[in-house]
Formats: C-alpha cells, sequence, structure tokens
C-alpha cells in the first residue's frame, strides 16, 4: 500500500443485554445522543451514537431468532454468546480508503482476512476463533456511510480518539496494522493498570493489549476501553458499563486552541 493511505478509526460495536436501559444511562448520565434502535440484516436491534468527525458507538443486542443457515446467523450467534458472558466492545472497525486495495496487501500478510471477506463487498474481517478476530475492515461507503446528520451531544463529543483492544497475537495484529501506514507509538498504561503497545492511525490510537497476559477468555468480549475526544468546553468524565462487560468510555476535552 502507498504511503499516506493509513486506515482510521470508524466505529465500535458494544455487545448489551438491555439495549433501552444503557441507552437510557449514556443519555441520563453521560449526555450522549443515542439514536432510536434499527434492526440490522444480521438480525441485530442496534442504536447508534454518531460523531460529527464519521466515527459512532453502536449499541447492539439480539433479540432475533434465525435460523442456523439463515445469513447473520453466525454474527448474531456471536453477540448472544458476549451478551451470555456479561457483554462488552464486540469489535475495533477501522475503515479503508480502498478496500480492495486493503485485502489485496492483506492477503499477503494474512489471508485468511481476505478469505473470509471474500464477497461480503462492505468489511473485512477473520473468522471466528482467529487470533485477530476482534479486527474489521469496513468500506466508508458500505458500513462506515452514516457520517453526515449527527446530532451535537450534550457532553460536547466529537469522535472517537482511541481503543484498547486485548488479543491473543498482539505481534500480529501490530505488524498487519504498520502495513497499512500505522505509527508505532511504544508502551503505554491505561488508567485501570492496563498496558498495551500505541499505534497511532488516522483520527486516533489503537492501543493493543495482550490477552494472555491478563489471563483473558479469547471469547470475551475484546475492546475493554473507549477515549471519545470531546470539544474545549466538555468536562473529563468516565463511566464503567458493568451492564457492557464492565467496558471502560472516558470522555477527553479537547485542548483549548491558542489565539494567535
Amino acid at each position: 500500500m502507498a504511503p499516506g493511505s493509513p486506515l482510521r478509526l470508524d466505529h465500535v460495536p458494544v455487545a448489551v443485554g438491555d439495549l433501552a436501559a444503557l441507552a437510557q444511562r449514556l443519555t441520563d448520565e453521560f449526555g450522549f445522543r443515542v439514536r432510536s434502535p434499527a434492526r440490522d440484516e444480521d438480525g441485530l436491534e442496534t442504536a447508534a451514537i454518531p460523531f460529527a468527525d464519521g466515527t459512532r458507538l453502536e449499541l447492539r443486542t439480539a433479540e432475533t431468532a434465525l435460523g442456523a443457515d439463515a445469513p447473520g446467523a453466525s454474527e448474531l450467534g456471536r453477540y448472544r454468546d458476549l451478551i451470555a458472558d456479561g457483554g462488552g466492545g464486540a469489535y475495533l472497525a477501522l475503515a479503508a480508503p480502498d478496500l480492495a486495495e486493503v485485502l489485496a496487501v492483506a492477503g499477503e500478510i494474512e489471508p485468511e482476512l481476505a478469505a473470509a471477506s471474500s464477497g461480503t463487498g462492505s468489511r473485512a474481517g477473520f473468522p471466528r476463533g482467529h487470533p485477530l478476530s476482534a479486527l474489521l475492515i469496513v468500506s466508508p461507503e458500505g458500513e462506515g456511510a452514516e457520517r453526515s446528520g449527527a446530532e451535537a451531544h450534550p457532553n460536547g463529543a466529537e469522535g472517537l480518539q482511541a481503543v484498547w483492544v486485548m488479543v491473543e497475537d498482539p505481534d500480529r495484529l501490530t505488524r498487519l496494522l504498520l502495513a497499512f501506514g500505522a505509527r508505532d507509538c511504544g508502551a503505554s498504561r491505561h488508567p485501570e493498570h492496563l498496558y498495551g503497545r500505541a499505534l497511532g492511525i488516522r483520527g486516533g490510537t489503537v492501543y493493543i493489549v495482550d490477552a494472555r497476559l491478563w489471563m483473558a477468555d479469547p471469547e470475551s468480549a475484546p475492546v475493554v476501553s473507549l477515549t471519545v475526544r470531546g470539544g474545549s468546553e466538555s468536562v473529563s468524565d468516565s463511566i464503567v458499563l458493568g451492564n457492557a462487560g464492565g467496558l471502560w468510555i472516558e470522555l477527553r476535552p479537547a485542548a483549548p486552541r491558542e489565539n494567535g
């Protein structure tokens, strides 16, 4: 891939058992605007929290019954398993300016990404059980199309800034992201005593945590923390979602602009 065409943060879907209750909490306690839920092609009820920069959070719950061979049954089953385990951040979704080019490059580095995404058109992912199954790569014209019309949030939130993700093979994910122009920013520490490797990509930072060091269940929710960028008037805050796998969300105000 040519220099200057890195991946960027797109969205994080969050598996939740009680979507209405969590949406209300994020509205009342944290000042987000949460859209009304809608059912997608996988049978998941999804309530989006879109931001002005095109990134978003998605609250997703699995209430529909699908046959084992029905389209979307595998994804629905994954969310049901995550919810049964307490819920949490299901994927780290990054957007690519040219998904076909990404798949061509990834085919040389991680062939299972290309194979798993054959024919999907708008997204690429690894098979369930793969060490990098926490990663999705989406097309801005597909899954990342909801980029306009985001209402201002009372808390001043403007977009995703950082995502902490646990994987079974952190070096492998690091190599993949570096191949797409990520910047290695070295080791970093989370306020909740997590340690990870920081990789700068377009729009923010991905922190990669070794799940093996934390004895994390490979089938548990991989995204454990999010930082949301606020405006200069936002108030620093954080919330731990016990009904979403203990997902930590931090709102971080933007640095005031200097006049000059």
